[in-house]
């Protein structure tokens, strides 16, 4: 199985690679990828540089409060898939109520829970909203808060299992060093506790029907 990699950023956000250099590492290792680099923002003028004609490029959007996610949303035409950081509850629950969103990203962060519980489990289902795995939440990590990250995984994969939303596997990746393989993140899916074909889901049919979703027209 191939992944499509939809989190990673290049020098033009908050990346140290450029974007070249990073589609370079990624085509060796097999892996497609999008690059989140409208992080914040709209896209710049000269952002979807020549070498990204066939890369989707994505939104990263951290938002406080209400009215700003929805105004930062309302600037997100024109990317080929929109991410939302998440953490506080109110943004966790807009996130997942929003069709226009198309993956919530650290559900957890800063909280003592996994940041999904029924009521978000359901929205993100009903509103086709995928809830984030990011590896570089795992591998970066150390002690009680690595601890705490495989327990947020393991609680999203049972609360998949039973509310039916879409789980995504991303890298996290800020440079080309952090880039993974289709097999290593296939491995450390089943690890996790993954089957086969939720492994299948969260690394390829899940990301590409996000872009199919948004008519992306390059080839993945």
């Amino acid at each position: 199985m191939k992944f499509i990699d939809l989190h990673t950023h290049s020098i033009l956000s908050c990346g140290v690679d450029t974007q070249k250099r990073m589609l370079f590492h990624a085509k060796r290792l097999g892996v497609e990828l999008g690059l989140c680099d409208g992080h914040f923002r709209e896209i710049p003028e000269g952002l979807r540089g020549v070498e990204l004609k066939e890369c989707p490029l994505g939104i990263e959007i951290d938002a406080s409060n209400k009215n700003e996610l929805k105004n930062r949303l309302a600037k997100s035409n024109g990317f080929d898939y929109v991410i939302v950081h998440g953490g506080d509850e109110r943004i966790n629950r807009l996130a997942v109520s929003d069709r226009r969103v198309d993956i919530l990203a650290y559900p957890e962060r800063g909280r003592k829970d996994s940041g999904v519980d029924p009521f978000i489990a359901r929205q993100a289902k009903k509103n086709d909203v995928s809830i984030e795995t990011n590896l570089r939440n795992l591998i970066f990590t150390r002690g009680h808060l690595r601890v705490n990250a495989l327990k947020n995984v393991k609680r999203h994969l049972m609360l998949s299992r039973k509310y039916g939303f879409d789980i995504i596997v991303t890298s996290g990746a800020r440079s080309r060093l952090e880039l993974r393989s289709s097999d290593g993140v296939s491995q450390l899916l089943k690890l996790l506790g993954f089957d086969e074909s939720e492994a299948g889901a969260a690394m390829t049919t899940v990301p590409k029907a996000i872009l199919e979703k948004k008519n992306f027209g390059g080839v993945i």
